[in-house]
Order: C-alpha cells, then sequence, then structure tokens
C-alpha cells in the first residue's frame, strides 16, 4: 500500500466539493452516524477554540462518468459531517459547552467564529492508490481506536450484495414499528440493531431457529450475489410483523416480549401459525392469517406471562418459551 500524501484542506473546501457532487461522506464501507448533538457540540467548540482534531483520510477515485475526482471520507465522516450539519442550521450548540457559544446556531456566532469554523485546516491523509480490501483495512484499523464497531457494524462493512441490501431496506419499512413498540432504542438504531434482529428474523424464515447471531454472517456471504424468493419472505415477514402489531398493540412494548431476545421468540411463533417455520416438530396450520380466537389466546398468553418474565429471565418458563411451544399451543 502506497503511503499517503499530506495535506490541508478547510471545511471551505470541503462544502464545495459537497456542493460540486465530488464529494462522498458516507461510502459503502462506512457505518451510520453515531454522534449525537452533545458530542457534535463538543467537537465544534474544539474547533473554534483551535484545538488540534486527528487528521481525516481521503481516497480519491473517479466518478461514475469518470469526469470528476471523488474524495471518498475512509475515516472522518462523523467529524466533517458534525461541521457541514452545524453550518448548515441543522443544530444549535449544546448547553454543555458553556460560554459564548452555548445554545447557538452558526447563524448566531460572530464573523470571527466564522471564519474560526469555515477556515479551520483539517489535516487530511489521501491515498490514491488503493483497492476497497485496502480501504477496509483503513477503515477497520482507524475505528480500533475509537467508538468500537459491533458485529452488524462490521457486516455493513463487508457485505454488500442482495441480501444486505434486502434487510437493510426491510429494517428501514418498519423504522416506526420498532421506535413505537420500543423494541429499540434511538441510539441502538444508531448501530444498525434493528438490522441485525431483521437479519436474523429472515434467516429463520429461511432455515428456521438457528444460534442467531452466530450464522448470520453465513447467510449475508451465501446470498450475496444472488437471493431468490426474497419478495415472498418479504411478504411474509410484513405480514407476520402486521398481525404482531394488530393482535398486541401497546401491550407489546409493555411486556416482555420487546425486548429483541424474546421478540425473536414471538416472531417465529406467529410466523409458524401463519406460514410454518422450517424444522419446527410442532404442526403448523399455515392459516395465513390469525383467527379472533388466534389472538385473544396471544394477547393472553403474553399478558400472563408478562409478570413472569418480568421477575426472572433465568424461569423455567422462559426457557419453555425459548422453542416457541408454549405460544403454540396457545394458538392450537
Amino acid at each position: 500500500m502506497e503511503r499517503p500524501e499530506s495535506s490541508s484542506y478547510t471545511i471551505n473546501d470541503f462544502d464545495d466539493w459537497r456542493q460540486g457532487g465530488t464529494l462522498e461522506l458516507t461510502p459503502k464501507f462506512q457505518r451510520r452516524e453515531v454522534w449525537k448533538t452533545p458530542a457534535r457540540s463538543y467537537f465544534i467548540d474544539s474547533i473554534l477554540k483551535g484545538i488540534p482534531i486527528p487528521p481525516i483520510s481521503i481516497r480519491l477515485g473517479q466518478s461514475q462518468d469518470n469526469r470528476k475526482i471523488v474524495k471518498e471520507v475512509i475515516d472522518g465522516q462523523q467529524r466533517l459531517r458534525a461541521v457541514l450539519d452545524y453550518i448548515d442550521e441543522k443544530y444549535a450548540l449544546s448547553k454543555s459547552v458553556g460560554g459564548p457559544h452555548a445554545r447557538k446556531r452558526f447563524s448566531q456566532l460572530d464573523q470571527g467564529d466564522h471564519d474560526a469554523i469555515l477556515k479551520y485546516g483539517f489535516r487530511c491523509d489521501v491515498f490514491k492508490s488503493v483497492s476497497d480490501a485496502e480501504v477496509l483495512e483503513i477503515f477497520a484499523r482507524v475505528n480500533t481506536y475509537s467508538v468500537g464497531l459491533n458485529n452488524q457494524e462490521l457486516r455493513n462493512g463487508r457485505f454488500f450484495g442482495h441480501f444486505k441490501q434486502f434487510v437493510y431496506a426491510l429494517a428501514y419499512e418498519h423504522l416506526e414499528f420498532w421506535r413505537r413498540y420500543k423494541i429499540f432504542s434511538e441510539n441502538s438504531i444508531a448501530r444498525m440493531l434493528e438490522v441485525e434482529l431483521t437479519s436474523e428474523l429472515v434467516v429463520a424464515e429461511l432455515a428456521g431457529q438457528q444460534d442467531k447471531k452466530k450464522s448470520l454472517d453465513d447467510f449475508y456471504r451465501d446470498f450475496d450475489e444472488e437471493f431468490p424468493g426474497r419478495q415472498k419472505i418479504g411478504k411474509t415477514f410484513k405480514t407476520s410483523i402486521d398481525w404482531i402489531s394488530e393482535t398486541l398493540g401497546d401491550d407489546l412494548a409493555s411486556s416482555e416480549f420487546h425486548r429483541p431476545p424474546l421478540f425473536y421468540t414471538l416472531f417465529a411463533v406467529v410466523y409458524h401459525r401463519l406460514f410454518g417455520l422450517p424444522g419446527e416438530s410442532l404442526a403448523s396450520s399455515k392459516s395465513q392469517k390469525l383467527r379472533a380466537a388466534d389472538q385473544r389466546n396471544l394477547l393472553d398468553a403474553v399478558r400472563k406471562r408478562r409478570d413472569i418474565l418480568s421477575k426472572s429471565t433465568s424461569s423455567p418458563t422462559l426457557k419453555l418459551l425459548s422453542n416457541g411451544n408454549l405460544f403454540s399451543r396457545s394458538l392450537s
């Protein structure tokens, strides 16, 4: 790998590249934004105080029409986005920064502070001839010293094909469901944990209940280039989620079954009733819908077990629930 060239670019330079369509802040190997307003504010305050910032890593590449040089941010996405969003008036600095800048938007700063931000020189390591594999190695190494990547974020940097695209789209489509029923917090969503659970549920549809996270990489890999039958899988996934939402409503958010490991069981049971889960010995009616009696039984089962599960996660009841049999019998 060739050593990078060292350069200095201002936020004005990055903003010009962005406006000209030659800045890629979130290339395929990057993770989602995880900085919240307090962290962003602290970073802006550091710039205003002239505190040195770690260098930003950039790869130079060609645009799709080969007419422009594109700058891909290998490391530094969150730093650059924090500044660009701030000058775009997307947030005000937090009260926690203290001093004269607290609670101020960019437009409320004086001219000297404007110049301090727009003309701040970012030290940059610029890579010119590096492959995707080398970029991924750089990305993995530089992030070793920052917020650790979780398993799903690592998958995001390793797989780019059909399975990944499918589960990411499916997870995003149900974003309001994850939020409404408190299955994931905003921070968990920022760390892609709703995508991980969606992946686990899709794998259960494909191959039955698994040791969940341990087998995910295999499915991402096996269905990277081709993923047949995904339209049907997406439809049955949505149908199962809709029946859970319709049947349990707010009882889901107030029960232990909003926790991802137990929601996995809940989904598997409902899916098994509707369509039949691969590898299950318990018979399924494959009715493709829940009858009124089924819904009453499921709601009653969740309510009855809510208190039991909240007292002990090692109870015999939970162990019985883990294979879905108890709910399946209550729906039979």
